[in-house]
């Protein structure tokens, strides 16, 4: 992915959903990074989503990059009663 910068600002994520950049910033922020999401979707119907016409940035300090990308990569903690096997009547 290109980085992408502005006044300050560098880019450690980008999906085509603002839902999945308010994820990525609040896992930022949980680890004490400040992260912006900026949404520069366009939305007209009956366009499908194109990814040219979708964007969703989410933005740290230029001085938090590294610091951001490393924890995104870790894998996030889930709760002791989480699981990710479906129950039987979920199925």
């Amino acid at each position: 992915m290109a980085r992408w910068r502005s006044d300050g600002w560098v880019q450690v994520a980008e999906t085509g959903q603002p839902y999945e950049g308010e994820l990525i910033a609040l896992r930022l922020r949980a680890a004490g990074i400040e992260a912006k999401v900026v949404d520069q979707t366009f939305r007209q119907e009956p366009l499908p989503s194109v990814r040219s016409f979708a964007v969703v940035r989410v933005l740290v300090p230029d001085g938090e990059e590294e610091r951001a990308r490393e924890a995104l990569a870790r894998p996030a903690d889930l709760p002791a009663e989480a699981s990710d096997v479906p129950e039987a009547d979920e199925e």
